[in-house]
């Protein structure tokens, strides 16, 4: 599920085939599986939920780049979320498919993100880079 092709030295293969970043430290881990856990908060926060991975973001990207990648990845399925949104009509149709999609994947995110893995959401605009 991952873009990086050469893993460099703070990465490596798992036999799954996917990417870990054996530098991450457990606070690492736990900040970026809670950024991709924000739909699940919605339930007990309401709409301020949605302010909880840009400020998790914010607070923690300087713990280094696993916190960082997670972080623009959860900001960016925001981003799309909010597009389809915004859209009448084809964006609401698009939304109907992409909603349940997006919830599992961030589950599959948090989970990925507490074994130190990178993860990228499918079908995704990237406007954070």
């Amino acid at each position: 599920m991952s873009a990086v092709t050469d893993p460099g030295p703070r990465w490596r293969r798992t036999p799954s085939g996917r990417v870990q970043d054996i530098r991450a430290g457990d606070a690492q881990r736990v900040v970026a599986a809670a950024m991709h856990l924000w739909p699940l908060a919605i339930v007990l926060l309401g709409p301020f939920a949605l302010l909880l991975p840009l400020v998790l973001w914010l607070a923690f990207r300087g713990f280094g780049p696993f916190v960082d990648d997670h972080g623009r990845e959860v900001l960016n399925a925001q981003c799309t979320l909010l597009a389809l949104v915004l859209i009448p009509c084809a964006g609401w149709l698009a939304l109907v498919v992409w909603l349940p999609a997006w919830v599992v994947a961030s589950v599959r995110g948090s989970v990925a993100a507490g074994g130190g893995e990178l993860f990228r959401y499918p079908a995704l605009l990237r406007p954070i880079r």
